[in-house]
């Protein structure tokens, strides 16, 4: 899997030691066809993890589920141990009472400590799957996450939607907005790696992936997209999320 890490130079304008107006970051060599779940089941097989967000909407479980598209399902079927959280209690209590799930808990992370945390008890994962563009402040947020968890979890997994993808590029040249009710932001892999080294995580690295896997006939088109067209720009707006990672 082809991650990026951004150079000393580009780390100097997330620390704030430099500014430019205009700065420019390629992002060549980071593109797969892998989904945004192929990816996190990838990274986090046979790991303990913690996840973040778990229920998704409850609207959507049952469909996702048909669909085997219902991440903390996948999550739990692939790693070692996985402990899920959400804030939304109704969820939750569908997801432990009618599907069974276990280790599954309700919790306002903002505003409560976490009572299922044992000492010594270590993580490999914390997963905020899709989670950071609906928190009213992220850096404060992630601060959050780092004080209760940075005892506990070796590393954090942070996806978000990707403003540079060509859903969103379409809409624009039709001069439009499709977005998410309940979203505050949009991020690049820049202002989400910003965010992330404000609120205290280090050693960050991120990549693309899609929400779905491609299908043969799109794996085909962006093969020869990538072979005849030399436009980075063009070949990473086919990735709508962004996957990023950093050390507690």
């Amino acid at each position: 899997m082809s991650y990026m890490k951004y150079s000393e130079k580009i780390n100097k304008y997330l620390k704030g030691e430099e500014f430019s107006n205009s700065l420019e970051i390629s992002f060549a060599g980071l593109l797969e066809d892998k989904s945004r779940n192929q990816k996190l089941i990838e990274i986090c097989s046979n790991k303990r993890v913690i996840h973040f967000g778990c229920a998704d909407h409850i609207e959507l479980i049952d469909q996702k589920i048909a669909a085997n598209r219902w991440l903390h399902k996948l999550l739990v079927e692939n790693t070692s141990d996985c402990i899920g959280i959400d804030i939304n209690k109704k969820a939750v209590d569908y997801i432990t009472d009618t599907l069974r799930y276990k280790q599954v808990y309700c919790l306002d992370i903002e505003n409560e400590k976490p009572n299922f945390l044992q000492a010594n008890q270590q993580w490999d994962y914390l997963i905020l799957g899709e989670i950071i563009e609906h928190v009213d402040n992220p850096v404060l947020f992630l601060q959050r996450i780092m004080s209760v968890f940075k005892d506990h979890v070796n590393q954090i997994i942070i996806t978000a939607p990707n403003v540079f993808n060509v859903s969103t590029q379409n809409d624009i040249s039709y001069c439009r907005e499709n977005i998410n009710t309940d979203h505050n932001y949009w991020f690049s892999p820049y202002t989400l790696n910003r965010i992330v080294y404000k609120s205290g995580f280090s050693n960050i690295e991120f990549t693309f992936a899609d929400r779905v896997a491609l299908s043969f006939k799109n794996k085909l088109k962006y093969v020869l997209q990538r072979i005849f067209r030399k436009s980075v720009m063009f070949q990473s707006n086919q990735f709508n999320t962004i996957i990023l990672t950093a050390d507690f």
